[in-house]
């Protein structure tokens, strides 16, 4: 596939996203189209005010938000909250993609330069926005049963499922 064409070039949020796949696929295995439980997603526009604290096992979770910021007013963020995906958008050959990043157990100077790499110029509409996905304290790891048959995916099947290939340009960076 070509970089920047196709399915997964512009990430607009998890609902346009599923949309991609065959209703057929999206019927019989329902759980594969939604967030782990006590996950959600949030479209921000920068600056967020959201003040992160390095994770003990990798990763970052919400400190605090400053008060009247953009991420304050979305009334969904908490602190406490863990950052489990961004998007991250990068540009080559006159084209650019925008995808949804696994960002659980990423070093602090990796997720902030992707949340910082959603700038306008890579964003079909000029917007200054970046979609982060969170988890609650209470969100599960580990699946509740086989995804396949009706089970609950948890965090870490979900992180792997958007995972990008060990080929993509992306890890040439």
């Amino acid at each position: 596939m070509e970089f920047g064409k196709g399915f997964g070039s512009f990430y607009n949020g998890w609902d346009d996203w599923v949309k991609e796949y065959p209703q057929a696929d999206r019927d019989a295995y329902p759980t594969l189209f939604e967030l782990p439980d006590d996950c959600y997603e949030v479209e921000l526009e920068k600056p967020l005010g959201i003040s992160f604290i390095e994770g003990d096992k990798g990763g970052v979770e919400v400190e605090y938000l400053v008060e009247g910021s953009n991420s304050d007013k979305s009334g969904v963020i908490k602190a406490g909250d863990v950052l489990i995906a961004s998007t991250g958008c990068m540009g080559r050959d006159g084209t650019f993609e925008r995808k949804i990043l696994p960002m659980r157990y990423q070093d602090f100077d990796t997720i902030m330069a992707s949340i910082a790499s959603n700038e306008p110029r890579f964003h079909k509409k000029r917007l200054n926005t970046v979609i982060l996905q969170f988890a609650r304290p209470t969100a599960p790891y580990e699946n509740d049963g086989d995804p396949y048959e009706g089970g609950k995916r948890g965090i870490t099947d979900y992180l792997e499922s958007i995972k990008l290939p060990i080929t993509s340009p992306w890890y040439q960076r």
